[in-house]
């Protein structure tokens, strides 16, 4: 039997988590979760997730550099990031602009809220793409 696909989600709000786990886990995916940008790189090294789900606006170290040196380490720049974020929400826009959000290496960017469905959908296509970069 296969192991699970492992799906590590980044996000301070643990009510967020724990939504994302349960749609998640409707897959079966395994998911593991961090609540700043520091605890999302330990477990990045301990459980080597398949994919990322992370917010930009984390406590201790923003999303957005650890999605820059995730993507700049060629360990962990295979694993695709699904950047899921109300910063237009929360911040300025002069603080954290959209082109400085679309300029960041993520494999696939969406605002919050997102339907079930469409999280699914964005998690299976990211896994797939990622799945056949890896077959070539």
């Amino acid at each position: 039997m296969k192991p699970a696909t492992k799906i590590l989600v980044i996000d301070d709000d643990p009510d967020l988590v724990e939504a994302l786990k349960i749609i998640l886990e409707t897959e079966s995916y395994q998911v593991v979760s961090a609540f700043d940008g520091k605890e999302g790189l330990k477990k990045v090294k301990e459980e080597n997730p398949h994919l990322i789900i992370l917010d930009l606006l984390l406590p201790k170290e923003d999303g957005d550099v650890l999605c820059r040196e995730l993507k700049g380490d060629p360990r962990y720049a295979d694993i695709p990031i699904l950047v899921l974020t109300a910063v237009a929400e929360k911040v300025d826009i002069k603080v954290f602009p959209e082109h400085k959000i679309s300029s960041l290496p993520a494999d696939d960017y969406v605002h919050k809220p997102i339907q079930p469905q469409d999280l699914l959908d964005r998690v299976k296509k990211l896994l797939a793409r990622s799945k056949e970069g890896n077959e070539l």
